[in-house]
């Protein structure tokens, strides 16, 4: 820096020139003491000339700000509630995964909380539903609903209904327009259009004529058993159609809707030429106040008396079930029965409430339906039957048949087999000869055959046949010559023999098996030999006094089957002898 000379003289100094290196360091001074307040300045200078809140700091501010409205009351939340709801249909829209993944951890038990909320409420209309059908006031409107016609879901309705919302209509408050409406379900939906100017020409026939504040007007009015709840608004009203007595909450739960609804459509009120389409997104909050609340409870009684009632009605339905189900069961156990008894066809039955009506066939030999139905335990006095004979063709009933007609002796035995009637055991001579004559003869009997029949003689020949087995020939040690005394027991054989012979007929033939023996003295070959020339000489002598040789049949039995005796002696006495025995067999039968 150069000084500048004093002048001595009083005349003006001359102006020089400032050194360029001087006044850039003048600049570099100046800039570094007043550079932070020449940046405040510029921008106090930017903030005036914006005259705005920048975005920073509305940055800065707004979460404190938020809070703080929050915290006054609802208003921003209403106020933001349809953007956040436009951004959250729009942000699903476009990447519903993303949003999936974001409420998975909170919808499992939403869900899980839902069901058994639904359940629960299932459970308690359940337990009302049985509480009011099993109930005397349950079966009063019950009786009621048969009587009228009326279903009985609609006389509970009647008569435990506390209220029900059935209608809520949004209208236009200046020009009356309805806006939208709801109507519950199970009702037919009504004309919407008649009801809001009803409603509309209402409301301007209670202002015209009472003069209301400017803050009131009508707000309940009834028709019948139905009241209607007029909830005003600067841009519109709301009004609920309620069927029984209404709790004040109601009213309450009506003006937050009616605000809700401002709130939510204050564009649409504010652009309104009259289109109600902008409005019908309304219609789920109008739905929201559609209810019914019905009371179904009862006191319980305090005393016995009505349980124990109930008790005797429930053990009379229990025992009249159980006569019921009994009775079915018996009933068809005796038509199985009958059914599967030989010799009867069931065609028809009827079971009336105290007596049982059963027509069918039955053979003559079948055992009687009664008999059966009484072995049963049924009481037969209480069951009537219609049975027309027939001929049945059961293997039991033709055996059974032939039974009657053929009245065997107890020694025989009849079966059938096939068609063919077969008797066995043992039987006399006629009614053998009887049987077979009448045997073709029974219905379901084509032939008659014998298996192992032994014929017998009749009660007045038996005598004689049994005399001739008790006749015995004695004959002396080792010898087979005939006595004299043996002679006289021969003749006697014959004459009996001949006697048999007319008195079977001719249909049957009188055999004599003569049997020889000895006693145990000798060999067995010895004895064998001399046991048949004993039984042979006693045919020889029978032959000569008139005894057919067919009719005799010797044979020796040496030491078998001896005759028994209390000694010894007597004993070899009674085997040294001949014996008879009398058989019978077919007529014609000739055997040399």
């Amino acid at each position: 820096m150069n000084d500048t000379p004093d002048s001595t003289d009083g005349e003006a100094a001359p102006v020089t020139t400032p050194d360029p290196a001087t006044a850039e360091d003048f600049a570099a001074l100046r800039a570094l003491l007043l550079s932070p307040e020449q940046h405040e300045i510029a921008e106090l200078r930017r903030r005036l000339d914006a005259l705005g809140v920048t975005a920073e700091e509305l940055a800065a501010s707004l979460p404190e700000a938020i809070a703080l409205r929050a915290g006054q009351d609802d208003r921003l939340a209403r106020a933001l509630g349809p953007t956040l709801e436009t951004a959250f249909s729009e942000s699903v829209r476009r990447n519903p995964q993303q949003i999936a993944d974001a409420i998975y951890p909170a919808l499992g038990p939403a869900i899980r909380k839902a069901i058994t909320e639904a359940i629960a409420g299932l459970v308690t209309t359940i337990n009302r539903s049985l509480e009011s059908s099993l109930s005397i006031r349950g079966l009063k409107w019950r009786i009621e609903a048969w009587r009228s016609g009326v279903p009985y879901g609609q006389i509970v309705m009647k008569h435990a209904l506390v209220y029900r919302v059935e209608q809520v209509y949004l209208i236009e408050a200046e020009s009356g327009l309805l806006l939208s409406h709801v109507t519950a379900p199970d009702l037919a939906a009504p004309d919407a259009d008649v009801i809001s100017g009803m409603l509309t020409a209402i409301r301007d026939f209670v202002g015209d004529s009472f003069e209301p504040r400017a803050d009131g007007g009508l707000r309940t009015f009834s028709v019948g058993d139905v009241t209607v709840l007029v909830e005003a608004g600067p841009r519109a009203l709301l009004a609920a159609v309620v069927r029984g007595q209404h709790p004040p909450a109601l009213l309450e739960k009506l003006q937050v809707t009616l605000e809700l609804i401002h709130l939510r459509f204050a564009g649409p009120f504010a652009r309104f030429d009259g289109d109600s389409a902008p409005f019908d997104a309304a219609r789920p909050v109008l739905a929201e106040c559609l209810e019914t609340v019905v009371d179904t409870t009862r006191t319980r009684a305090r005393t016995l008396v009505p349980r124990v009632a109930w008790l005797f009605v429930f053990v009379a339905v229990v025992v009249g079930l159980y006569a019921a189900i009994s009775a079915q069961r018996r009933w068809h156990g005796a038509l199985r029965a009958l059914a599967g008894e030989p010799g009867i066809v069931v065609l028809s039955a009827d079971r009336g409430l105290r007596r049982w009506r059963i027509a069918g066939l039955q053979d003559p030999v079948a055992r009687q339906p009664m008999a059966v139905l009484a072995g049963l335990g049924i009481d037969t006095a209480s069951v009537r039957g219609d049975w027309s004979p027939y001929l049945a063709a059961d293997p039991p009933i033709v055996a059974r048949r032939a039974a009657r007609i053929l009245d065997p002796p107890t020694t025989a035995r009849l079966s059938l087999a096939g068609d063919t009637l077969v008797v066995t055991g043992s039987a006399p001579t006629d009614w053998i000869d009887r049987a077979r004559a009448d045997a073709p003869r029974v219905a379901g009997v084509a032939a008659f055959r014998e298996v192992d029949l032994t014929p017998h003689l009749l009660a007045a020949l038996r005598p004689m046949a049994e005399s001739i087995g008790a006749q015995r020939l004695f004959f002396s040690p080792g010898s087979a010559t005939v006595s004299a005394s043996a002679l006289r027991t021969l003749r006697d054989v014959a004459t009996e023999w001949r006697s048999l012979s007319v008195g079977v007929g001719p249909r049957w033939s009188v055999t004599l098996d003569v049997i020889g023996r000895t006693d145990t003295t000798g060999s067995l070959e010895v004895n064998r030999m001399l046991s048949d020339e004993r039984a042979q000489a006693a045919v020889e002598v029978l032959v000569s006094l008139g005894v057919p040789g067919w009719a005799l049949a010797p044979r020796g039995l040496g030491t078998r089957d001896p005759v028994p005796a209390a000694t010894v002696d007597e004993q070899a006495r009674q085997n040294r002898s001949v014996s008879f025995a009398v058989r019978l067999g077919p007529g014609g039968v000739r055997t040399p």
